[in-house]
C-alpha cells in the first residue's frame, strides 16, 4: 500500500493488562509503553512504518518475559483500534522464548526484515475506510480514543498467554490562526502603538513568535522572514500563553511608515521529535505619531483594552488627535487617563463594550 503521512496526537494514559491469570498463562508476561515522555501530542504514522517502505522511528518499547523452565513457542499480534474499529493489524511467524528469559524489543523490531519477531500481513484494516477518507483529505487521524495492543499466543493454538496496551488520545492540536494585528502582507494592518500586542488561536501549549521587518516591497512574504528578525523568541524558551507584547528593550524597535511581518509556529511534541507548525504570515504598520502626548494615550489606551481588544485600536489609524481627553462627560488629563489604566489593569474595571464614534 502507498506510504501515508498520518499525525496524530496521542495522551499518556497507560492501560496494563500485564500477564493473563491461570497456571500456564502466568509463565509469561508482557509489558508495553510509549517512548516519547508524558506531553507526547502526535506521532507519524509512518513510523510505524506499516507499508514496509518508511524509515521507522521508535514509537513503543515492550518486554517479553518468561519464567517457565522449558522453552515456550508462540507469536505475536500488533494491533491498533478506535472504539469503532480496527485500523491496523500484524501477526508475527513462531519463535522461541527461551527458558526464564527477558526479551526488551520495540516497534522496530516488528518491522525489520528478517527479524523472528516480523510481522507478517502488516496493514491497515479495510474496514477503516471513514478514517482513510480523513486521512487523504485532512493528513491526520479524527479526534478519538485509540488502543495499541500486543498479545502474546501459543504457537499453534489460539491459546493466549500474554497482553498489554496503550490508550491514546488524539486532539489534533494543529489548527493556529492569527488574531491581532490581523493584516495580511497584501493589506497590513495599520497600528498606533510600536509596542503592538500579539494574539492567535491555537489548541496548541508552546509556541515560537518571530517578527520580521519588509525592506522592499518587490519582497515576498516567506523571503521576509527568512530575514534577519527584529525580534525572535528562543527555541530554548517558548511561549506558553497565545499573546505577546513587543518588548520595549533588548530588541530593534519598530519605526512608523514600515511595514513588518509576523508569524507564529506551534511546537508540538512528535515520535520524531518536536515539529513547527506555522501559521500564515500576518503584516502591520505603524502610524506616525509625533506627539509625546499622543504617545501616552495610545499607550493608556492600549493597557485600558487590553489583548482581547487590541484591533480597536487599527481602527482610529489615520486620525489625528485634538488634544482632549472626555472620561464620562468630563475632561480630565493624561495622567487621570493613566490612573483609569492601571485600574483596569489590576482588575478593579472592566470593559463591558467598546465602540469607535
Amino acid at each position: 500500500m502507498p506510504k501515508a503521512k498520518v499525525l496524530y496526537a496521542i495522551g499518556a494514559g497507560l492501560l496494563g493488562l500485564g500477564a493473563i491469570a491461570g497456571a500456564a498463562r502466568a509463565e509469561v508476561s508482557l509489558n508495553i509503553s510509549l517512548v516519547a515522555p508524558s506531553n507526547l501530542q502526535a506521532f507519524f504514522l509512518e513510523d510505524l512504518n506499516v507499508s514496509g517502505r518508511s524509515p521507522a522511528a521508535e514509537v513503543f518499547r515492550f518486554s517479553l518475559a518468561s519464567t517457565s523452565p522449558e522453552a515456550l513457542s508462540g507469536y505475536l499480534v500488533f494491533s491498533m483500534s478506535s472504539p469503532q474499529m480496527l485500523i491496523i493489524s500484524g501477526k508475527s511467524n513462531n519463535f522461541e522464548l527461551v527458558p526464564k528469559a527477558v526479551l526488551l524489543l520495540s516497534n522496530l523490531n516488528l518491522t525489520e526484515p528478517g527479524s523472528p519477531y516480523e510481522l507478517q500481513d502488516y496493514e491497515v484494516s479495510g474496514h477503516a475506510q471513514q478514517i482513510q477518507d480523513q486521512l487523504v483529505q485532512t493528513g491526520y487521524f479524527p479526534a478519538d480514543t485509540y488502543r495499541l495492543k500486543l498479545e502474546f499466543f501459543a504457537a499453534g493454538s489460539n491459546s493466549l498467554l500474554a497482553a498489554d496496551e496503550v490508550t491514546a488520545i488524539i486532539t489534533n492540536p494543529f489548527n493556529l490562526q492569527l488574531v491581532s494585528p490581523a493584516g495580511s502582507p497584501s493589506t497590513p494592518a495599520g497600528l498606533l502603538s510600536n509596542t503592538p500586542v500579539f494574539a492567535w488561536s491555537s489548541q496548541a501549549t508552546q509556541f515560537l513568535l518571530k517578527v520580521c521587518v519588509r525592506t522592499s516591497p518587490e519582497m515576498d512574504p516567506q523571503s521576509v522572514m527568512q530575514g534577519r528578525p527584529l525580534y525572535e523568541t528562543d527555541f530554548g524558551a517558548p511561549l506558553t500563553s497565545q499573546s505577546f507584547a513587543y518588548p520595549t528593550s533588548g530588541s530593534l524597535p519598530l519605526e512608523p511608515g514600515r511595514v513588518y511581518y509576523w508569524q507564529v509556529k506551534a511546537l508540538v511534541q512528535t515520535s520524531g521529535g518536536i515539529q513547527e507548525y506555522p501559521s500564515d504570515i500576518g503584516a502591520f504598520t505603524i502610524a506616525q505619531i509625533s506627539s509625546v502626548q499622543d504617545q501616552r494615550l495610545v499607550l493608556a489606551l492600549q493597557r485600558i483594552l487590553g489583548v482581547n481588544n487590541q484591533g480597536i485600536l487599527t481602527q482610529l489609524a489615520g486620525y489625528q488627535s485634538n488634544g482632549r481627553i472626555v472620561l464620562d462627560g468630563m475632561e480630565v488629563t493624561i495622567e487621570k487617563l493613566e490612573e483609569v489604566a492601571l485600574l483596569f489593569e489590576q482588575g478593579a474595571y472592566r470593559i463591558r463594550l467598546v465602540r469607535i464614534e
